[in-house]
């Protein structure tokens, strides 16, 4: 009788129907970059400004890229100072095999700005929210991006989303300039909104883009 009652309960598991697929959805991500010597004039780098490949994730809440009042995780730091996501790499890897994301993807940077960058990208049921970052080239540690979007909404995948852009501050370095050499922040400061001339406006803080996320398959 137990034997036939656990041969039951394992033909349960595997029957087709028993369990629900994760559901998979693509998206389409585009980054409209306005930072740009005339949006943003003061202390204008003379080489002009670019921007570091775009390091795109998809992931569920027990992870995070970054956040406002956190330390950045030394993947983060690498990007946010230098542009170069190896050591963020291995951070993924870890947090893979923890099963907290799914799709990382990562394209090439802006040669020159203002512009656009594009990615594409897969979300699922257990992996919805998706964060991304750029770095803010040349400067000590700014970036830009967005944390933790959800991209479910009352039980549905949300089908567009605009988001604005800030101008981020990775607390690790106490550089005050874009051209400023290199002054690494001993102990780290927390993350947060970089609110320096850089990008201020009459109107408090200027936006340096937006980003556009589309449902374009399922």
């Amino acid at each position: 009788m137990r034997l036939c009652t656990a041969l039951a309960f394992w033909i349960a598991l595997v029957s087709p129907g028993s369990v629900q697929a994760d559901e998979a959805v693509r998206y389409k991500l585009e980054l409209s970059i306005s930072w740009s010597k005339a949006n943003h004039p003061h202390d204008w780098p003379q080489t002009g400004g670019h921007m570091s490949g775009l390091v795109v994730v998809a992931h569920g809440p027990r992870y995070v890229l970054f956040e406002d009042g956190r330390t950045a995780s030394s993947g983060l730091k690498l990007v946010a100072e230098n542009g170069r996501s190896t050591v963020l790499d291995a951070e993924f890897s870890e947090a893979r095999r923890r099963e907290r994301i799914g799709e990382v993807v990562k394209t090439e940077g802006l040669k020159r700005v203002p512009g656009t960058m594009k990615a594409e990208f897969i979300a699922s049921e257990s992996h919805p929210l998706v964060s991304f970052v750029t770095m803010l080239a040349p400067s000590p540690d700014w970036f830009t991006g967005a944390s933790a979007v959800n991209l479910r909404a009352n039980g549905k995948w949300v089908k567009r989303l605009r988001v604005p852009l800030w101008a981020w501050d990775a607390g690790t370095d106490s550089g005050s300039s874009y051209t400023s050499a290199n002054m690494e922040t001993q102990p780290a400061q927390s993350i947060r909104l970089l609110a320096t001339p850089h990008v201020l406006s009459g109107r408090g803080l200027a936006e340096i883009g937006y980003a556009q996320i589309t449902k374009i398959s399922e």
